[in-house]
């Protein structure tokens, strides 16, 4: 079970019984979902949330809580992917997450154990470490928080942040109840057309359907996202080793260390990729012990008290999908590893296209480009 999952005692939520009407109706209730139905209902929007497990039991429950600016890989990949003038506008777009999340933490008084102690971004090999070190000379342009540490290959990233994200986003889904959305937990919406969305104990009318599955999506709309899995363990309790969340390899492994002392290992996908696919959230002998291996690299000894795996929703690019795929019908998914980091900003976006508002960034993340 995940370390984040284990022991959250949080409201449960009714079963959807019977037929409702609304403005909007949201399925998924991971932090993509959770944050649509809050900023919907903030505007005054009758949004009811459907969920087929509980609130943040999937991807937002079992990932490694990290709050990173970008994408995956450094900025001078981003910009040889996407161009420099857009791998920009990702970054921005990212920090707009952060912001959004230090003001609802702080309006809401959730409890995340969030924390800004910055990232440090490793290099696995020599290439990769001249792209991180011009990357930094080109964001410390552009006014960002970064330094590098030529004898470690590492540069750190003094504003990125990370969190408990099971009590982050049931806290924001506490403070969406707050304002008016409705959240309905084991209700597995079984097909969406224009206009409603369908379970097994009812219908839910709404004039807009915004399906936050991230990698579910394919299950109830033409999708692009495919399913991957992610695999992570964590330790008791130990000394301090790590002074803040790492991403190395071009994403591809990160760890961090809470602020109760466990230390969180997961990644290494890159050595599997073929198997790590799938929505089957289970974990492999091949993958946990090279997290494992880590560990002793690293001389923690402190015992593993948990092992997980999450599916996460890749899309062909690796920026997610947010906009009208249908008549009445909307996606935000696909977040290719980074719900946290892009699904505050992500659901803000979406909550303004289905008021039929603009966003400067809508056509980044058009999911028919």
């Amino acid at each position: 079970m995940s370390l984040w999952l284990d022991g959250e005692v949080s409201p449960h939520y009714p079963r959807l019984d019977g037929d409702l009407t609304a403005d909007v109706a949201v399925v998924g209730a991971g932090i993509a979902g959770i944050a649509t139905a809050y900023f919907l209902a903030s505007t005054g929007a009758k949004v009811v949330v459907l969920e087929a497990r509980r609130v943040a039991d999937a991807a937002s429950g079992r990932n490694a809580g990290f709050l990173l600016a970008g994408v995956a890989e450094n900025f001078v990949a981003a910009s040889r992917r996407y161009g420099e003038r857009n791998a920009l506008r990702i970054w921005r777009f990212t920090k707009r997450t952060q912001a959004l999340v230090r003001s609802l933490v702080k309006e809401h008084a959730i409890d995340c154990a969030l924390r800004w102690n910055g990232s440090d971004q490793i290099a696995g090999d020599d290439e990769e470490w001249r792209e991180i070190e011009q990357s930094a000379r080109q964001l410390s342009a552009e006014g960002v928080a970064v330094s590098v540490d030529r004898a470690s290959h590492r540069a750190t990233y003094a504003e990125d942040g990370e969190m408990h994200p099971v009590r982050w986003v049931r806290g924001l889904a506490a403070a969406a109840v707050k304002k008016g959305a409705r959240i309905h937990e084991s209700t597995r919406v079984a097909a969406v057309h224009p206009g409603e969305a369908r379970t097994a104990t009812g219908v839910v009318r709404a004039g807009a359907v915004v399906l936050c599955t991230n990698a579910y999506t394919a299950h109830l709309a033409t999708s692009r996202v495919r399913p991957v899995r992610g695999q992570m363990l964590a330790t008791a309790a130990t000394a301090p080793v790590f002074d803040r969340p790492a991403y190395a390899n071009r994403g591809y492994r990160y760890w961090r260390q809470t602020s109760d002392g466990r230390v969180l290992v997961g990644g290494w996908r890159d050595t599997a990729v073929d198997a790590e696919v799938g929505e089957e959230e289970r974990t492999t002998e091949v993958i946990q012990r090279q997290l494992e291996a880590f560990l002793n690299e690293h001389a923690i000894t402190a015992p593993v008290t948990h092992r997980w795996a999450g599916t996460m929703g890749f899309s062909h690019d690796a920026l997610p999908y947010i906009g009208r795929i249908g008549e009445g019908v909307f996606v935000c998914g696909g977040f290719t590893g980074h719900g946290m980091s892009f699904g505050p900003a992500s659901a803000e976006l979406v909550a303004a296209l289905v008021r039929g508002s603009t966003h400067p960034d809508a056509e980044l993340f058009d999911p028919s480009r």
